[in-house]
């Protein structure tokens, strides 16, 4: 488990990065997804995606072909996407999303792992969906459907935390 807690300590930092930039182009707009500090936070979140993936990976944790699969994929994408962003092309922003759908997929591993602790594992899977169904409303404006999903979703990351001591499930 000392590897899931890994995973989940990096997941919980990459969570208030996207936290704080999503409240960032909420305050300043669509546009400004396009700023070089906004894409260096990018940057920053999608680095910290690999060895989130890797402790996962490294992990037992369950139905492990979610994350094999879904979490390679969702990094490839956003990759690109994010690459994409750095040229002030908006398909970047179209590509981070769409890898951002896998974000949930690849965390039914997670979720089905850590099933036990129902109301921190419900949060934390329904507040990536609620998430990552929230992306596209920042086009038209509305930024409080992504932001409330990551709220919800750090609050089931950090209460998982708090089940998961010293590589052990308490």
């Amino acid at each position: 488990m000392e590897y899931f807690r890994l995973g989940n300590l990096v997941s919980i930092i990459a969570g208030f990065l996207i936290l704080a930039v999503l409240l960032q182009i909420a305050i300043l707009g669509i546009k400004s997804i396009f700023y070089p500090s906004m894409l260096v936070q990018f940057w920053i979140i999608w680095t910290l995606s690999i060895p989130a993936f890797c402790f996962y990976y490294k992990s037992s944790i369950q139905k492990r072909y979610f994350m094999d699969y879904f979490a390679p994929l969702a990094i490839a994408i956003t990759f690109i996407g994010i690459l994409l962003a750095s040229y002030h092309a908006f398909l970047g922003i179209e590509l981070i999303v769409l890898g951002y759908i896998f974000e949930p997929i690849a965390g039914i591993s997670i979720y089905l792992t850590v099933k036990q602790f129902v109301i921190a594992s419900n949060l934390f899977f329904w507040g990536a969906v609620v998430y990552t169904l929230g992306l596209p409303f920042y086009l038209y404006n509305i930024s409080e459907i992504a932001i409330l999903g990551d709220v919800v979703k750090l609050i089931g990351l950090l209460m998982l935390s708090q089940k998961i001591k010293g590589g052990k499930i308490l």
